[in-house]
């Protein structure tokens, strides 16, 4: 069994290399992910690992500011090529394990920070959104989505650089200690963990790249979210692939 304890070492894998290549390629589950957080979203977002750009794009699409970031140069020289001379986007790096990379961009004065499955790859999660907390402006929302379930860690966490999975009362501790305050904590996707559970802890030899967890990835983004829309507000509060936080910042 392949736990939390077994992370890799300085070779961890950071940005794109720790999608598995499905991911790039399933836009009805991003546009599911992007419906449940939109309603926090202010019209200045600062994303905090934007990956592929998916959720870049919805944000512009719907006339936002966003300060697109991520650790990875791939990610960044994509990004700028793709947005050029559009004064809506900005694009810069940012590094969640380096507090100086996120105060650079306090003069920014983001009113809410969207982060998606960023989080379980940093060591000091308290740190990074305490430094992202203070980085931006006063009462800034936080829209938050990680991992869930740490029963659920297998080898594709292993290879992606996962540090843990979470679950909603860890989440919620961790919102408390970094200083923001927890408007809604919920598990999402709960058929997909019963997927994750079956390549990892029944197949146990899936990892990112693995042909048939790509396959079955691609097969359910075409009818997954629409199921997950109906099933997700009845099953948040027991188990999902993900957990999604809500928070505010201050007295918010």
């Amino acid at each position: 069994m392949i736990g939390p304890s077994e992370r890799a070492d300085s070779t961890r894998p950071a940005g794109a290399a720790t999608m598995s290549p499905a991911m790039r390629e399933m836009e009805a589950y991003s546009a599911y992910l992007y419906r449940l957080v939109e309603p926090v979203l202010g019209d200045r977002v600062w994303e905090v690992g934007m990956g592929h750009g998916q959720y870049t794009a919805r944000m512009r699409e719907a006339g936002k500011r966003v300060l697109a970031t991520d650790v990875d140069p791939r990610c960044l020289d994509a990004a700028r090529r793709a947005w050029a001379g559009d004064d809506l986007i900005v694009i810069d790096r940012v590094d969640l394990r380096e507090e100086a990379s996120i105060r650079a961009h306090t003069a920014y004065a983001a009113e809410s920070i969207l982060c998606v499955n960023v989080l379980e790859h940093i060591e000091d999660d308290v740190g990074a959104l305490r430094w992202l907390r203070e980085s931006a402006a006063p009462r800034a929302a936080l829209a938050l989505i990680v991992p869930a379930m740490p029963e659920l860690y297998g080898r594709m966490d292993a290879e992606a650089g996962h540090f843990r999975r979470y679950s909603r009362r860890s989440l919620t501790t961790l919102l408390d200690t970094a200083g923001w305050r927890p408007h809604a904590v919920r598990y999402v996707n709960f058929l997909g963990a019963v997927g994750w559970w079956y390549h990892n802890r029944v197949r146990r030899s899936a990892g990112l790249g693995d042909v048939r967890a790509n396959r079955a990835m691609r097969a359910v983004d075409r009818w997954l979210p629409r199921v997950a829309w109906w099933t997700d507000p009845v099953l948040g509060s027991l188990a999902g692939l993900s957990v999604l936080a809500v928070g505010r910042s201050g007295d918010g």
